[in-house]
């Protein structure tokens, strides 16, 4: 799923947002850390009041941050291979559970967001989730080269980088595949591309 910032700041909050919910609780604190028309990849949704959606505001963040989804507009609403459902603890006074969509370590831990805060076993798991959903689907974040990859052979799945002239066997069925020497990331052409912006 990615989604597209609309709204990173507080007049534009007022100005556009109906919720009272969100202004109410959301005016001095958010947005905070997303940038205007800068994409994002979701990597959990949770119901609390209103959708929130799971984002890294930066390559440095060691975990995402809940924003509220009124603050984006969707631009890919296809869900990760990744993803199931699981109920998770939404407020720290509060002893109710609430839904999310996300990986399964998290859907099946109800603490697992505070423990990803504290614990570094915690962000392996969920780094090493974001380097696979970074490149599931189409991603306009990513060094994307602006010449196709040419196909070496379509049988055995074979591509040749025009940048650095590196030559791989594409093992995946994401929709971007990145060169191993020059790291440039191109568009998989053994699977139908689909999620980008006209």
């Amino acid at each position: 799923m990615l989604v597209k910032c609309k709204i990173n700041s507080i007049k534009q909050l007022v100005q556009s947002s109906s919720n009272d919910w969100i202004k109410k609780h959301f005016m001095k604190i958010y947005p905070y850390g997303i940038q205007l028309e800068q994409h994002y990849v979701v990597h959990a949704i949770q119901y609390y009041h209103i959708p929130f959606v799971y984002i890294y505001t930066n390559d440095a963040e060691r975990f995402p941050y809940p924003y509220p989804l009124e603050f984006f507009e969707v631009v890919d609403a296809r869900l990760s291979k990744y993803f199931c459902f699981g109920e998770i603890q939404g407020c720290p006074i509060s002893s109710s559970l609430d839904p999310i969509i996300t990986f399964k370590e998290w859907a099946e831990n109800p603490d697992f967001f505070s423990d990803l805060i504290d614990g570094e076993d915690y962000t392996k798991v969920a780094q090493t989730y974001k380097e696979k959903m970074e490149i599931e689907f189409f991603n306009p974040n990513l060094n994307i080269s602006e010449e196709p990859a040419a196909i070496l052979d379509p049988k055995m799945s074979w591509l040749f980088c025009p940048a650095c002239t590196e030559s791989w066997e594409v093992k995946t069925d994401d929709e971007m595949t990145a060169c191993p020497s020059c790291e440039l990331y191109y568009h998989n052409p053994f699977i139908k591309k689909g999620g980008e912006e006209s």
